[in-house]
Parts: structure tokens; sequence; C-alpha cells
């Protein structure tokens, strides 16, 4: 953990493609924001805190735009959208997003969450699935979170339907530059987290299926959320990249630079020392899957970045860099 704390963010990996005209953009994942529930290792009571400074870093940063992977609520409670939709009140830069799970109605809610149109409308161009072309990048947005036949709505795990992956064959054919976009990992991610390795929640359950067609069409690059921890996996053609999430350890959100040389990726730190020390402790007492990941940090995980290094000239492939001191 010490050596993960501080305001310049670490290369997370650097890729030899997507490539294309400058372009950055951040990945903000899991922010779970709430404005009255506390604790537990998504450490819920700083959830508005860090979701706000992943915002102003973005701002500060004058990022092409913000790409949300969904989870954007604690329980997709109307008063938790709301305070997202005041979180992102008269921003400069622009906000596209999938939905999460938590995003979207379950059988077991106990409140009304809002449908998933209603999400759609909102933070993305106004349809799932779909292309935004921001800067060199099309961002290739897809719904891993609900199905037509409702088969997600009391589950949390993640699948593209088959209209979806219909659309996404016929679509990676047409755009230049594309990155996709889900909330669910489309590759494993256990290696080197013990306690995640027996379940396929973190996964898509087809997740075959779709790297099948990004296989066909040589796509280079998904970005997704769910896991809660920054990972980089090999899914065959693609790089799929992890995004940490905004809300639990280690609290930090990504920077994706494309350039004409490749791709950066760099962590974005979003809390200061004494906030990373308390997700930590929340961590390390919140159940198997927070502990492994404080136990893969304290054995030196972020000693090792970047993860995945492709790059001929590292020193071209360096992205701005973020603020030397992030708010707290």
């Amino acid at each position: 953990m010490r050596n993960y704390a501080g305001g310049r963010g670490p290369v997370l990996a650097r890729f030899a493609r997507p490539t294309g005209r400058s372009t950055t953009f951040a990945v903000v994942a899991d922010p779970h924001v709430t404005a009255t529930a506390e604790g537990t290792w998504k450490v819920f009571h700083r959830t508005v805190a860090r979701f706000r400074t992943a915002l102003d870093n973005a701002d500060r940063l004058d990022v092409d735009a913000v790409v949300a992977t969904g989870d954007l609520t604690k329980d997709g409670t109307p008063a938790e959208f709301e305070r997202v939709d005041a979180l992102l009140a008269d921003r400069d830069v622009p906000f596209v997003a999938v939905p999460g799970n938590h995003d979207v109605p379950k059988a077991a809610d106990e409140h009304d969450t809002p449908p998933v149109e209603r999400f759609v409308r909102q933070y993305s161009p106004g349809r799932l699935p779909t292309v935004v072309r921001i800067g060199g990048v099309d961002l290739v947005m897809l719904d891993s979170a609900t199905a037509p036949d409702g088969s997600l709505v009391d589950t949390h795990e993640g699948a593209l339907s088959a209209a979806q992956l219909e659309w996404l064959d016929t679509t990676l054919a047409e755009v230049e530059s594309p990155v996709v976009v889900t909330h669910h990992p489309v590759g494993a991610i256990s290696e080197g987290i013990d306690a995640l390795a027996p379940s396929s929640h973190y996964r898509l359950r087809n997740a075959d299926a779709v790297a099948d067609v990004l296989a066909t069409h040589d796509a280079p690059l998904v970005v997704s959320g769910h896991v809660h921890w920054p990972a980089v996996v090999d899914t065959g053609t693609a790089r799929q990249v992890i995004a940490p999430a905004t809300c639990s350890f280690p609290q930090a959100a990504l920077l994706v630079h494309v350039e004409p040389r490749g791709t950066t990726v760099s962590l974005l730190p979003l809390a200061d020392r004494r906030g990373l020390e308390e997700a930590h402790r929340h961590a390390r007492r919140g159940g198997d899957r927070a502990a492994a990941f404080v136990a893969t940090a304290d054995d030196g995980y972020f000693r090792e970045l970047p993860l995945i290094d492709e790059a001929t000239d590292a020193t071209a492939l360096r992205p701005r860099d973020p603020p030397v001191r992030p708010p707290s």
C-alpha cells in the first residue's frame, strides 16, 4: 500500500494498439454513490467525495471525455441517481456511461429502481448499444446488465443479448478505432487473486461468444469495471482492462491515452494517504474478495506495474500527468 499512495498514478499498461489521433479519456468504475450508507469495504460514506474527485480531476486534466463503466449507484434508488445527477451538473467534460448491475431493476429490490431506459436517456446518447466518437476513438458501448428476456433480473451476473452480439459484429466491421466498453469483463481475472477463482460472477456469462466476435474483427481493447480491482487480461486478440472502483481500495480511476504510437493506461488515485489507509482498513475486514485485494497489494502488486508493456518508446507513450495532490 505504501508504494501506491500518492498524487501521481503509475502506468498500468502500455499497448501497441489501439492507435489514432491523440485522445485522452478518464474511466470511472463502480462509484456506488450513496448519501446515506456508511462503512463496508466499499467505504460508502466516501462515495460522493470520491466520485466528485474523479470528475474534478477529469475537468482539471482537460480530458476528451469521462467514460463510466457502470454501478454509478449503490442500489439504484431514485435518491442515489439524484445525487449522481447533482455531481454531474454543470460539468464541461462530456460524460457517457453504460449501466452496471446495481443501476438496473432487480427482483430483490425493496425500492422502485428507475428502468434502464431512464439510465440510457440520462447517461448514454439516448440508446444502447451505441458508438460514441471521442477524439480519435470509437467507444463501442454495450449493456451487460439487462436482458430483453429478463434473465438477469434475479442475478448480478452479466451477459450480452443475441441482438447486441449481432450488432457488435456489424459495428466492429465499420468503426476505425474501437474501444469496447462493458460493465462485466470479458476475460477471467482470477489469476493472482485466489478468492475470485471459484466464481463466474465477475465475467460475462457468454464471454467466450463475445471474445469470438472481438477476435473476428481484431478489436484491440475492452474496458470494463465490476470487479473493483485494476487488472489487465489477454482475451486472445483483445486486451481487457479492468478499472478499479472509485469507492473501494485502491480508490482510483484510469486515464487512457491513445496516440499514433499506441495506448497508455494510467492509474489516477482519488484519495490522499489518510483516505487510502481508511479504505485499506475497511477492505481488510471486508470479506474474501476485499481481503484478497489487500493481500495482493501488500504482496507488491503495484510495484510490478506496468502489467503489460508493449511500447518501444515508453517516454513517448506517457500521458499527461494527473494532479500532484488529489483532494481528500
